[in-house]
């Protein structure tokens, strides 16, 4: 998906450049906030990182050039210096969580062909489901990539990403106890479409940062509505779909001290209007050239 092209952005990328500016003030902190987050918290890492500029957000990791949600897709990110990456999680049979996207395996493995179409992981163990390759169909270059665990993740990315967890599936429970288990409650971010589940993550783990993924069928709109959901959980960010946000609704989410993340961007375009409408955080597919195009310096339009 790629950012609305609005009259204001059919302006050529020179002019959007020269609107933009180079310092911005990150939303004011408020009681949606983790409270008394040290300078190492995850909120207050994104917080510094966002007063700049858009924080580029590797979409489960540097997933252009490598099998998308792989432990070489999160080393290429970090390689590339994405201060964010955002991954999902799921539970194996086992009870293990694991890196992966849907809830089969057949798009980003060879599970169809070694188990069958349709297979799940859920259905599996960790131990069957590292026997599959979930890199050759990126590619026969990438043959061999195994599917992660979140530990493997969160080693590979920590200190250098701040680590965006979405949750596809499983209970708020064993994410919680998992991350408790790594030490990395206060260096992690945990979101999902599932708000329930988000509620019962705060109120297992009050010192989670959480956020909302939107938007849902019963939350459409960054409105009054959700930002009362959004305090309700203490979620310290709402994360919704480019093409459906509009600046108002930053603006208003802002205004609840909340950050905002979208999803996914692919285009210089893209980036430089999230840039312009003053969003926090913005995923790609392409971390390396958003990297470059956020980084390039401000150009007069010829």
């Amino acid at each position: 998906m790629t950012w609305p092209v609005s009259a204001f952005l059919r302006h050529d990328l020179g002019r959007l450049r020269q609107l933009l500016h180079v310092g911005r003030e990150a939303p004011p902190i408020q009681p949606a906030d983790v409270n008394n987050a040290s300078k190492d918290h995850a909120v207050t890492r994104f917080r510094e990182l966002a007063r700049q500029r858009p924080v580029v957000t590797a979409h489960r990791g540097d997933s252009r050039h490598f099998p998308e949600n792989t432990l070489p897709a999160f080393e290429s990110a970090v390689l590339l210096g994405a201060p964010m990456q955002e991954f999902d999680v799921q539970v194996a049979s086992c009870g293990a969580l694991v890196c992966l996207h849907d809830e089969t395996l057949d798009r980003t493995s060879d599970a169809a062909t070694a188990l069958g179409p349709g297979m799940r992981i859920c259905d599996l163990t960790l131990a069957r489901a590292r026997r599959l390759d979930a890199g050759a169909w990126k590619g026969a270059q990438h043959t061999g990539a195994r599917i992660p665990t979140l530990e493997e993740a969160l080693a590979v990315m920590l200190p250098a990403s701040i680590p965006m967890i979405e949750h596809k599936g499983g209970s708020a429970r064993a994410f919680v106890d998992e991350l408790r288990r790594l030490r990395a409650v206060e260096t992690t971010l945990l979101q999902s479409f599932d708000w329930k589940f988000i509620a019962n993550a705060r109120a297992i783990e009050p010192g989670l940062a959480l956020g909302l993924l939107g938007p849902t069928t019963s939350n459409p709109h960054i409105d009054d509505a959700t930002i009362r959901a959004a305090r309700g959980v203490g979620a310290a960010f709402v994360h919704w779909q480019a093409s459906a946000l509009t600046r108002a609704e930053v603006e208003r989410a802002h205004a609840a001290g909340l950050l905002v993340v979208t999803y996914t961007s692919d285009d210089e375009i893209s980036w430089l209007g999230g840039h312009a409408m003053g969003v926090d955080a913005m995923c790609t597919n392409d971390p390396g050239k958003m990297l470059a195009a956020l980084r390039a310096p401000l150009q007069p339009p010829q």
